[in-house]
């Protein structure tokens, strides 16, 4: 009856095996479960329990250290992977608006600057973007389409949309590119007939979004600690624009200062990052800009970094 009672007013009951492997899952990808979502938690490994006849926490702590990837699929279950396509669509319009003009401009100068030289202006016009934590691929496939419509000469461009995630399901989804009906009714009609194969039941994403997009597990908290992502080079970074996009909010306060700084790393200088609505950075310190005009969350990198300041 006191259990009873204590659950009926929402007071958590202390248990050392689900407080372990809230530790445990800390520890693997930084997600942080407040004391006001323990109770969320608790339902997903409670579930969880279920699926596989587990009696209870202790039981199933002992099935994850005794098989390493069952955390994969605790993690999938963990992370909510809530995503549409164009979502925050006040962030497109100022990326096919203001950033691509600027960027076509900038670059059409510096291949200007570079005929002549022994260069031959190798490299001026690759375009870099990171999608961090892109669950099943909407948010990619918005920057590529947008790339390919707000471009003059997509095609003079060597383009390269990386999209990274923790949850092997998400992966999977996003590399297979289908989507059902209702779920591509974001797109506008023009977009949609243009860049996908519809299909019984959805849409296939075509090849020139395809092309354009490579898929890569990406774990923030390795890739914080200073891991790159596997197959990657020491010169993993120098990314034109970052999306990291209603990510954040799974980390604690000192885990998102070390993402904030983490992801200015990866940017070029001049690069931009456009974080989630309810993602502000005025908290952290970090060498970014507040662009005051988009009328949304983006932020860019100062291109001398000798003037960074906390904003």
């Amino acid at each position: 009856m006191e259990i009873a009672a204590r659950r009926a007013y929402g007071d958590e009951l202390p248990d050392p095996c689900l407080d372990r492997i809230r530790e445990r899952v800390f520890q693997l990808s930084r997600l942080y479960f407040a004391p006001r979502k323990l109770s969320l938690f608790r339902q997903r490994v409670e579930g969880r329990l279920a699926q596989l006849g587990l009696a209870d926490c202790c039981s199933y702590l002992d099935h994850l250290e005794r098989t390493p990837g069952e955390y994969t699929t605790l993690l999938d279950l963990l992370t909510i992977n809530e995503t549409f396509f164009f979502r925050n669509p006040d962030q497109f319009t100022h990326l096919r608006e203001v950033v691509l003009p600027e960027l076509e401009l900038a670059r059409g100068r510096e291949m200007m600057r570079s005929w002549g030289g022994s260069g031959g202006g190798r490299g001026i016009m690759k375009l870099r973007i990171l999608c961090a934590g892109c669950s099943t691929g909407e948010e990619p496939y918005s920057v590529a389409m947008t790339l390919l419509e707000g471009l003059r000469y997509p095609k003079a461009w060597d383009i390269e949309v990386v999209a990274g995630d923790i949850s092997k399901s998400c992966l999977k989804a996003a590399r297979e590119g289908f989507y059902e009906t209702e779920r591509l009714h974001n797109i506008p009609p023009d977009l949609l007939r243009k860049y996908f194969t519809a299909t019984s039941g959805g849409a296939f994403a075509g090849e020139e979004l395809r092309s354009l997009v490579r898929v890569i597990p990406l774990n923030l908290n390795e890739l914080m600690g200073g891991d790159l992502p596997a197959g990657s080079d020491t010169g993993w970074g120098g990314y034109d624009l970052v999306f990291c996009r209603n990510v954040m909010i799974y980390f604690s306060p000192a885990c998102q200062q070390l993402l904030v700084e983490t992801l200015s790393r990866l940017l070029a200088p001049g690069g931009h990052l456009f974080t989630g609505d309810a993602e502000p950075l005025h908290l952290f310190n970090h060498d970014l800009a507040v662009v005051p005009k988009a009328g949304c969350l983006v932020y860019r990198k100062l291109e001398n970094i000798e003037h960074a300041s906390s904003l």
